[in-house]
C-alpha cells in the first residue's frame, strides 16, 4: 500500500530564541523519525512554515531525505511570501535533489509581518508548467475535501500533475472529488489526520470533525486508498499513534513496549 506520512521540519525558533544547539537537537529528533518511517512509508512529505511559523526549509529537509536516507521525498512550497524568481530557485533545488513531487500551497499567513506576494498557487503551476519544470517534477496543489465543482475546475485547470486534499472527514465527499479528478486523467492523495487526544486541538483549528472515522481508522484509511491509491497521514502532535495506525493498516506487528 502507498501510505506517505507528514512531517513538519524543526521550528526556528524556540520561544521566540534563536539557538543553534537546541536547533541541532530537534533536527536531530526530526531524522530519527525519518529512520522509523523509512521501512513503512511510501514517502515522506515535509510541509513548509505550517500556521505561518518560521520552520527549517522544507525543500533542504526533503533533500536530505533523498539523498542522505535514501527515501523518497515530497515537500510543500508556499508562495505567499516569495516571489516568482524565489520559487523557481526552490523548485529547481528539489529537481536537482531528486524530490518526488512539491505541493504548492498559498501558505498561512506569516506570523512575522512580510508583504504577500500575491501570487496564488494555481497560477504558480500555470507559470512552472509554462516553462517546463513539470517535465522534471511532479507539482501538486491542495484543495480542501468540501470543495465546490467551480474550484476543482480552477484547480485542475491550471494542469497540476495531482491534488492532495485538506485532512478529509468522509469516504463521500472524497469519492466526489476522486471521481473529477480522475475524469480529469489527475492524480488524489487524501490527507488523513490519525484522530488522537492529541491531535484534537490541531483537528479544531481546522474545523475537522473526525467522528465519521474515530473508531475504524484502519478501514477509513483502507478505503481512501482502495478510492485513490494513495493515502498520506498526518498526526502533528502525536507521531508514536501515527507510526502505531499505520503500521495497523499494513498489518505489521507493533511494539507495545514503550
Amino acid at each position: 500500500m502507498r501510505i506517505s506520512y507528514e512531517l513538519n521540519p524543526p521550528k526556528i525558533l524556540e520561544y521566540d530564541v534563536f539557538s543553534i544547539e537546541p536547533l541541532k537537537e530537534r533536527l536531530e529528533r526530526f531524522y530519527s523519525r525519518v529512520v522509523t518511517l523509512k521501512d513503512i512509508a511510501y514517502a515522506i512529505h515535509v510541509t513548509d512554515s505550517v500556521l505561518g511559523i518560521p520552520r527549517l526549509s522544507s525543500v533542504s529537509i526533503a533533500s536530505t531525505i533523498v539523498n542522505e536516507y535514501k527515501h523518497r521525498a515530497r515537500c510543500s512550497i508556499r508562495v505567499r511570501d516569495r516571489n516568482m524568481n524565489a520559487i523557481m530557485q526552490l523548485v529547481t533545488d528539489a529537481i536537482l535533489a531528486g524530490i518526488d513531487g512539491i505541493l504548492v500551497i498559498k501558505g498561512d499567513e506569516p506570523k512575522h509581518k512580510s508583504t504577500d506576494s500575491g501570487l496564488s498557487a494555481s497560477s504558480v503551476v500555470r507559470i512552472l508548467n509554462n516553462y517546463g519544470f513539470n517535465k522534471h517534477v511532479k507539482l501538486y496543489l491542495s484543495i480542501g475535501c468540501d470543495a465546490s465543482e467551480s474550484e476543482l475546475s480552477r484547480k485542475l485547470s491550471a494542469e497540476p500533475y495531482g491534488l492532495i486534499t485538506q485532512s478529509i472527514a468522509s469516504i463521500e465527499s472524497l469519492e466526489y472529488i476522486a471521481d473529477t479528478v480522475k475524469s480529469n486523467n489527475k492524480h488524489i492523495v487524501p490527507c488523513i489526520m490519525v484522530p488522537s487526544i492529541k491531535n484534537k486541538a490541531s483537528a479544531d483549528t481546522i474545523n475537522l470533525n473526525w467522528s465519521n472515522y474515530e473508531n475504524n481508522i484502519v478501514e477509513f484509511i483502507k478505503k481512501a486508498h482502495n478510492i485513490c491509491g494513495e493515502v498520506m497521514l498526518t498526526s502533528p502532535n502525536s507521531f508514536n499513534e501515527g507510526v502505531e495506525t499505520m503500521k495497523m493498516v499494513k498489518g505489521v506487528k507493533i511494539n507495545d513496549k514503550r
